[in-house]
């Protein structure tokens, strides 16, 4: 596997459903099945804005959400392909499945799907293209634990600007090809609840590369996921990306906007990070800070993270992460995460 498909498993990115990563795509022999995944575990000291006490942890899932997948491909001739994907999310420092108690087994990914010269298409359930972008876009990545925009934008405990699941099950995506840079996705999330034709997910994205330049704008409404319930029946989410790699530093920037009209609120979050190289690794810096504005109160979040990611090869890396957060009306805290991440 090259540098560019550890990247991307990195990002939490698959190549059938987003069609953002065509190495990962290209990685499994026609016609045959490899088996990959990521286990990540760190140790460290937690504490967020509001809680009243420290955690002392040993975690899975600090850079990466640990997981285990197959993938494969079939030539169909003519141009046309197959190709499956079924990935498992895993708690790795207790040896369970899933993010949580609720996931599937399944729970990353489970599509199937063709692909050709026009794009292909996908069946099954399927990573969030705006989930995707989010970690595509900031220094940390798809750090579902230690980056401060994922928390704010998708983790709970941070009371997460975006609703809905970062994977959509009874998905049809379509993806299509890359023309002058340019890819475009839209993916349908059906609700499948009767006589409850409009209870459906939407998500359209555009994804622009250009050598060291790159762009994202994501648009979705959930009707369906965790925090899809009464009194809350919709949401929609919008938001704009960039990076650019100055090679001596590369630079990020987000923007996300969400809209809940049945509770009358309303979030913006801002993102901004760099990524430096240093020796055989990396610094990342990254602060996010949301806006939430709701009927009773408003409140503001501020997220800020400085890291080290120290490769020992191009499979096995260590990092260090200290993180700060401080919500409205609570004293600020930080974080210290250590941890090693390996990829097979």
């Amino acid at each position: 596997m090259d540098m560019c498909a550890r990247a991307c498993l990195a990002a939490g990115l698959t190549a059938a459903s987003l069609g953002a990563c065509p190495a990962l795509a290209q990685d499994a022999p026609t016609g045959g099945a490899s088996i990959y995944g990521v286990l990540d575990q760190y140790v460290g000291s937690l504490r967020r804005s509001d809680q009243p006490g420290r955690t002392r942890v040993l975690n899975s899932g600090g850079m990466t959400t640990s997981f285990w997948g197959m993938r494969g491909t079939a030539d169909l001739g003519g141009g046309l392909r197959a190709f499956f994907a079924l990935e498992s999310f895993i708690q790795a420092d207790s040896g369970t499945f899933g993010r949580t108690s609720a996931d599937p087994y399944f729970s990353r990914n489970s599509y199937v799907g063709l692909g050709g010269a026009y794009g292909q298409l996908s069946l099954g359930r399927q990573t969030n293209a705006l989930y995707a972008a989010t970690g595509n876009f900031n220094p940390f990545l798809a750090s579902a634990n230690l980056s401060p925009v994922m928390l704010q934008v998708w983790n709970t405990g941070y009371n997460r600007a975006v609703l809905g699941d970062s994977v959509w099950d009874n998905t049809i995506q379509y993806t299509s090809p890359e023309m002058a840079g340019f890819r475009v996705s839209a993916a349908y999330g059906l609700g499948e609840v009767a006589d409850r034709p409009g209870r459906h997910n939407l998500n359209l994205t555009v994804n622009y590369a250009n050598g060291p330049f790159a762009a994202v704008i994501s648009a979705q409404q959930v009707k369906v996921g965790p925090g899809l319930a009464a009194p809350i029946a919709s949401q929609k989410a919008q938001m704009a990306g960039l990076s650019y790699d100055f090679s001596l530093v590369k630079v990020y920037g987000q923007y996300f906007h969400t809209d809940t009209p049945d509770t009358r609120t309303r979030t913006r979050t801002a993102q901004f990070g760099a990524a430096v190289p240093v020796g055989a690794g990396r610094v990342m810096a990254s602060v996010a800070r949301t806006q939430r504005d709701t009927p009773l109160a408003d409140a503001r979040r501020s997220t800020a993270a400085l890291g080290y990611d120290h490769y020992l090869s191009k499979r096995t890396d260590l990092y260090a992460v200290y993180l700060s957060d401080r919500l409205t009306g609570y004293a600020r805290r930080g974080s210290l995460a250590l941890g090693v991440r390996h990829r097979f």
